[in-house]
């Protein structure tokens, strides 16, 4: 994680979730976290097409220049970058993990900006794979943020996180057997790199539809 917003956040959520693989929604209390607020969101899964923001920070709508709230998440990428997204965030709502993904945001007039978004899972009312807690943040602050809006959103790097250092299907490996995941993708052994262009990988193993990386826990 190279963004304070990003640090931030994943630490909020880890020491709210406790022993469990994720925290309550009504858990969150906006006033902790008051510093980042405005670069947060929570997404309510709706059906295999459709994840809207259920909120979203002041400085993450001034840089798209238009309100997100209610908006698809999954209408802010492209044909190339959606099944990949897809596929992170079934790791993220079945198999309790964290996403980093970093990524180019794009004006009409060719002006780009790097970001970091991390992604994490909560449960409602008792219920998992229903939201998601996330923030995105700019690497710098350019004059034209907020003037010339975002629109194009291309993917640079993805990497996974495993809050209890191994992934839930490694830890539950006998239960039952596999079925269609919730963002309409089912298991494969073809999967996206946990990180594109940043640092060397280190070994790692595949088990079922995803690349394990050992020593993946950052203290």
């Amino acid at each position: 994680m190279k963004h304070q917003v990003t640090r931030e956040l994943f630490t909020y959520w880890d020491g709210l979730r406790g022993g469990r693989t994720a925290p309550e929604r009504s858990d969150i209390d906006p006033a902790e976290i008051h510093q980042i607020l405005g670069d947060t969101f929570i997404l309510e899964y709706d059906n295999e097409t459709s994840l809207s923001f259920r909120l979203a920070g002041t400085r993450l709508c001034g840089s798209f220049c238009r309100e997100l709230k209610g908006r698809n998440f999954f209408d802010l990428w492209g044909a190339n970058d959606l099944s990949s997204m897809k596929l992170l965030l079934t790791a993220v709502v079945e198999d309790e993990a964290a996403a980093v993904i970093g990524f180019k945001g794009k004006t009409e007039r060719e002006q780009e900006l790097e970001f970091e978004s991390i992604l994490l899972p909560l449960r409602h009312y008792g219920q998992t794979k229903s939201r998601l807690l996330g923030a995105a943040s700019p690497a710098d602050m350019p004059y034209w943020i907020g003037i010339w809006p975002i629109q194009e959103l291309s993917i640079s790097s993805m990497r996974l996180i495993w809050p209890e250092e191994r992934p839930a299907f490694m830890r539950n490996q006998e239960q039952a057997p596999k079925q269609q995941h919730k963002f309409g993708l089912t298991p494969t052994t073809t999967i996206l790199p946990p990180v594109i262009g940043q640092h060397p990988i280190n070994p790692e193993r595949r088990i079922g539809h995803l690349t394990v990386i050992e020593g993946g826990r950052r203290d």
